[in-house]
């Protein structure tokens, strides 16, 4: 059955599929064709984390088919996480997998008794080496489940260079450089998140105004954002 509705990428919050863009936090969805893995990769690096968008959209740039493969066969190693630009992840599977072969090396190398373990503190250190990478392990699987149901988060931004040569003939220079300035896709997953539960619960709910693009706190029954007297959903 086709579903009547589309979620969005950054709150996860179901709009109707005609709405141009998300009335939780102000996504323009239209803009999401010019996001490339690549642009993100670019932004985490240059640690510009406001034009990071989190995404189980998989971008042009992105094959799910390579992904997984890469995912199966070096996966321990966090390769997968390194293809997407997840780099704390795959600096976490690289001292795991060290931890894992620390811990091999001392086993096979230097084999010690049950009473000596037992009776020492080097059995605890043995297993504190091996936690690491049962986490990794976790995780591997986790993120082949994840690529497998569509839910691994691939890090994306306003590909900048692909959007102004796509769009030099049909828009002004500086109606462009508005339109990146606007689709800054901030990482605001879990503030838009907070908001949604928020305005759920107690009397104040906060709530984003895509029209100023801030968040503010709105009592129950009003509809007017208090910084730029717009309306609100």
């Amino acid at each position: 059955m086709r579903k009547n509705y589309k979620v969005c990428p950054r709150c996860k919050s179901k709009e109707e599929l005609q709405n141009p863009k998300c009335r939780g936090c102000g996504l323009v969805f239209d803009r999401l064709k010019n996001v490339s893995n690549k642009a993100g990769k670019k932004a985490i690096r240059k640690k510009e984390y406001n034009k990071i968008l989190y995404t189980t959209d998989l971008p042009k740039d992105v094959s799910r088919v390579r992904l997984l493969l890469l995912c199966l066969f070096l996966g321990w190693s966090g390769a997968h996480f390194a293809k997407v630009g997840r780099y704390k992840w795959f600096v976490f599977d690289m001292v795991a997998f060290f931890f894992a072969l620390l811990y091999a090396n001392v086993i096979v190398f230097f084999p010690i008794s049950r009473e000596t373990l037992d009776a020492s503190y080097i059995g605890l250190i043995l297993q504190l080496l091996s936690f690491p990478f049962a986490i990794s392990v976790i995780v591997w699987i986790g993120s082949i489940v994840q690529i497998l149901t569509k839910k691994f988060k691939v890090p994306v931004a306003i590909d900048e260079e692909y959007f102004v040569s796509e769009n030099s003939d049909e828009i002004e220079p500086e109606i462009a450089d508005e339109i990146l300035k606007d689709v800054e896709l901030s990482h605001k997953e879990e503030k838009a998140k907070l908001a949604q539960k928020n305005s759920k619960n107690g009397v104040k709910r906060k709530i984003f105004c895509p029209n100023c693009g801030k968040y503010v706190k709105l009592n129950k029954g009003e509809s007017v954002c208090p910084e730029c007297d717009e309306p609100l959903r």
